[in-house]
């Protein structure tokens, strides 16, 4: 489930898995999991996907149902979105 934590992490190391596997403390690779990481990497480029319209209604239902699946609630997924228009 990703969490405002988990979205800080993920900032924090400007959303290189790298990094934080060098540099994340204990706690923030305790918190945070690869999965979790390559999670918010799909959802971010599916994200753009629909923005940038390269992709049917169907997968923008899929896309809206795996945010609410995945996302601790309504705070994160709108994080999640505005997240995208920054990178």
């Amino acid at each position: 489930m990703i969490s405002k934590e988990k979205i800080h992490i993920y900032h924090k190391f400007k959303g290189d898995i790298d990094s934080w596997a060098r540099m994340g403390s204990k706690k923030e690779q305790t918190v945070m999991t690869d999965g979790d990481w390559y999670l918010i990497d799909s959802l971010l480029q599916d994200i753009q996907m629909v923005k940038n319209g390269f992709s049917s209604n169907e997968f923008s239902i899929h896309l809206e149902n795996r945010l609410v699946e995945n996302c601790e609630n309504e705070e994160v997924i709108d994080q999640i979105k505005n997240m995208n228009s920054c990178s």
